[in-house]
């Protein structure tokens, strides 16, 4: 691990197969259903991005205070979005 000397004002997180899988847009039986995907069990998170976003909400440092936290998609089902955001307990970062 490499110190860090200076981090970014601003960090975007994709959704769709960057954040987590699979697309919203491949889950529209559910939409038709008009259910809400669950998280863990619908859609899951990557690992990698799991880890990622671990480090910076536990980093010891508090190095990222200064730091603003965004998400973007091109997604349409945008509640679905926000209320996996919330599922998965990281709206709050956003």
């Amino acid at each position: 691990n490499t110190p860090l000397k200076s981090v970014p004002s601003l960090i975007v997180f994709d959704l769709d197969n960057t954040l987590w899988t699979p697309e919203l847009y491949q889950l529209r039986k559910l939409q038709r259903n008009n259910q809400y995907p669950v998280a863990h069990k619908d859609v899951k998170l990557f690992p990698a991005a799991r880890d990622v976003i671990n480090a910076i909400k536990k980093d010891p440092e508090n190095k990222f205070s200064n730091t603003k936290f965004a998400v973007a998609s091109r997604t349409k089902s945008v509640e679905w979005a926000h209320d996996l955001l919330d599922q998965f307990e990281l709206r709050d970062l956003f």
